[in-house]
């Protein structure tokens, strides 16, 4: 008698590829389209998060992905499912965060025919991901998942979504035809991470030794690549001076001395300064957004211009630079690294430049009120956590205080929507970062009663985990940066930003939820809350009530060159 062929289910491969990559939690909401992966999740045992809703899953793999250092996972459903979940796509897109998102879509007899809950998910996440596909045989699930895994995490870091139809889910394939291998002939991003023509390197070198002024800008590539020690290794032998955009905050330490804060709209004075008056800008993993540079005719004027990252595409795209390179922070550090200028030093009037500016114009907390001032809370928070603490940012007025006041000393441990900007991240993306963290590190999300409002509703999954985050609400009843510019802007017309006593109680909500919560509005009592929320053995929301008129300072208004601050104390 012949011997059975051995076949196995494509969602049953799809499991199994994903234990192939090590995955060891997945965000996720069930649906019809694919409810014979959370069929073989029940089998497997298979680690999985259910969240609130599908944007909840995404930034919860997102927070995951940025903490960690891994690849997030994150599955949905067909039709709205997948449509729910653009906006944490296009969030961790946006910010290089790599993540694999896997969209069950409905059979494929059913495609192109307006089935229930059909969505051309390949025409809606194409411009807003790295890379989509849609699985049309059982047999490739592996090798898409391994290339899919390979794609995110690789290269510019990014966002692959896999479409699998419901019946190439349920198809019985047998498994010596199963396809493993990554076939990707287009795709060879490892030829960017060896730089194999020193000229690039000598140029770079023979720049910094000939200016008097050099600074460095470093952006959110130096954390993708792992590339804080060779990044502090550099500064330290270079003596050069460093300013952060707000993905790069932590690649040097808040505490160094050569450190000069973020630079951009909301920066310090001394980041802001030193941008417009060098004479050499070494630019690594950053793409000069304009947030940093807001009139590029007018950004570092002096400057010879140096852009080191690892997408050829964002050379040039804002400033053209003077030289490039196109490689991994890491890779470019350590070749820099191993050519490094003997007994280099800036000029002293550079040196006394920035000591005097630090001093100038100092980012300090500002004057005692009647009402708690936020950069004071997140300063004590700071204090009480030695700037250990991994933080996550809603977007906002709070975020920008956040990346003011909060002394960051490392990489993946500020997290935030930079590039898209996405009010109601950070929420989810705390929890997520929560399952990500280094095991006893505190977990701090500090996010503005707008943001709060848009996601709330995946604390109610924290009672279910033993995972700890804190959630401190800097509650305004307005939105705040909305509020400000609308302040400044347009002649006080507060058209739709103030909720004022329209907010629910955000105590009673957490609780509902079941997350422990307090709230605290006299600056007298402010300490002893943020102790109280620190010590707590488990999730915590802290409500702190703060003036709706609080701004946040200094500012380079838009279309103004960075050294034409406003509100400099």
């Amino acid at each position: 008698m012949a011997k059975e062929e051995e076949t196995k289910q494509g969602m049953q491969l799809l499991v199994e590829a994903l234990n192939e990559e090590g995955v060891d939690v997945i965000f996720g909401y069930p649906g019809g389209a694919v409810l014979d992966l959370y069929d073989q999740f029940f089998k497997n045992g298979t680690n999985h998060v259910l969240a609130r809703h599908e944007q909840g899953a995404g930034h919860m793999a997102d927070g995951y992905a940025r903490a960690s250092g891994k690849t997030g996972v994150s599955v949905v459903t067909s039709g709205p499912g997948a449509t729910n979940i653009v906006t944490a796509v296009a969030t961790a897109q946006m910010d290089s965060v790599p993540m694999v998102v896997i969209s069950g879509q409905v059979a494929q007899a059913g495609i192109g025919k307006d089935a229930f809950q059909e969505t051309d998910v390949i025409g809606v996440m194409t411009p807003i991901t790295k890379y989509c596909v849609q699985v049309r045989d059982a047999r490739d699930i592996p090798r898409v998942i391994k290339e899919a895994f390979y794609i995110a995490n690789s290269g510019r870091k990014g966002v692959v979504v896999v479409d699998i139809p419901k019946n190439v889910g349920q198809q019985m394939v047998p498994i010596d035809e199963v396809n493993t291998e990554i076939y990707l002939p287009g795709y060879h991003p490892e030829k960017q991470q060896k730089i194999t023509n020193n000229e690039h390197i000598q140029n770079i070198m023979e720049a910094i030794q000939a200016s008097q002024k050099p600074l460095l800008l470093v952006g959110g590539g130096i954390a993708k690549a792992d590339a804080e020690e060779d990044l502090r290794e550099f500064v330290h032998t270079h003596k050069i001076p460093v300013v952060a955009t707000l993905l790069g905050l932590g690649a040097v330490d808040s505490k160094d001395p050569y450190f000069l804060g973020m630079g951009g709209m909301h920066g310090s004075y001394a980041a802001n300064m030193a941008l417009m008056n060098t004479d050499c800008l070494i630019n690594i993993g950053s793409r000069f957004d304009d947030r940093v540079a807001s009139v590029p005719d007018n950004f570092a004027p002096g400057a010879k211009i140096i852009h080191i990252d690892i997408d050829a595409s964002e050379i040039g795209k804002v400033i053209q630079p003077d030289y490039e390179l196109i490689a991994d922070a890491k890779v470019a550090l350590e070749a820099l690294n191993a050519s490094a200028l003997s007994n280099y030093e800036a000029s002293e009037e550079w040196v006394a430049f920035h000591k005097d500016n630090l001093a100038k114009h100092p980012m300090a907390l500002p004057e005692a009120r009647s009402t708690i001032r936020p950069e004071a809370a997140i300063a004590y928070l700071g204090e009480k956590t030695d700037g250990e603490a991994l933080v996550v940012t809603d977007v906002g007025q709070h975020q920008m205080w956040a990346a003011q006041f909060y002394p960051v000393r490392h990489t993946q441990q500020f997290l935030t929507s930079g590039g898209l900007g996405t009010m109601g991240y950070g929420v989810p993306a705390a929890i997520g970062a929560a399952f990500g963290a280094k095991e006893g590190q505190d977990v701090v999300a500090i996010v503005g009663d707008g943001g709060f409002q848009m996601t709330n509703q995946e604390l109610n999954i924290l009672s279910a985990y033993d995972v700890k985050p804190k959630f401190m609400i800097l509650n305004n009843e307005v939105l705040g940066m909305v509020h400000q510019w609308q302040d400044k802007f347009y002649g006080q017309r507060y058209s739709h930003s103030e909720f004022l006593d329209q907010n629910p109680d955000f105590v009673k909500l957490s609780e509902a939820l079941g997350v422990k919560a307090a709230r605290v509005s006299d600056p007298a009592e402010m300490e002893a809350a943020i102790d109280a929320m620190l010590a707590y053995d488990g999730p915590y929301v802290l409500e702190v009530r703060i003036a709706k008129d609080e701004l946040v300072l200094p500012m380079v208004p838009a279309g103004r060159p960075n050294n034409e601050m406003e509100g400099l104390g």
